[in-house]
């Protein structure tokens, strides 16, 4: 399957909100409670006109959403976030997607590294991470989860 990415637009907004809300998604994720709908539309028109973010949504050949995946600049570190629609995961998407997404960002925000932090117990994720390029560099409790930070450099 072929995949594409766009930088996410406002119309986006239920889509993203569809795909935080997915119990799968809800349940990797360090923060595992149900995000309410005007905190999301608050939160998500911020972060498309954030000059620090990058959004992109990853779409297939017939232009349907597959997956999205968002890279904050930060204080002191860059982080990657992705989410997949439930109709497309284990296609093997992760992987072209985070090293599309990471490819963008190294380019547009001149960066030298990407931090990701998984849950331990979150194997899909940790392996296409691992498989995209990104190197485990530090094992960490984050919301009393055994979890690992993961980073890929910029080469």
């Amino acid at each position: 399957m072929q995949i594409y990415h766009r930088k996410a637009k406002l119309s986006d907004l239920d889509l993203y909100f569809e795909w935080t809300n997915d119990p799968a998604t809800r349940s990797n994720s360090f923060n595992t409670q149900e995000v309410d709908y005007q905190g999301h539309t608050n939160w998500f028109t911020r972060k498309i006109e954030d000059k620090k973010a990058l959004l992109l949504v990853f779409e297939n050949e017939e232009n349907i959403p597959v997956g999205q995946i968002r890279i904050e600049q930060k204080t002191d570190e860059n982080i990657i976030g992705i989410s997949i629609d439930k109709n497309f995961r284990g296609l093997g998407l992760a992987v072209p997607m985070l090293t599309s997404a990471c490819e963008v960002f190294f380019t547009e925000f001149q960066a030298k590294n990407i931090h990701a932090y998984i849950k331990k117990t979150n194997l899909a994720s940790l392996n296409s991470f691992k498989k995209a390029g990104f190197e485990i560099i530090n094992e960490l409790v984050i919301s009393n989860e055994t979890s690992y930070l993961l980073e890929k450099k910029y080469v």
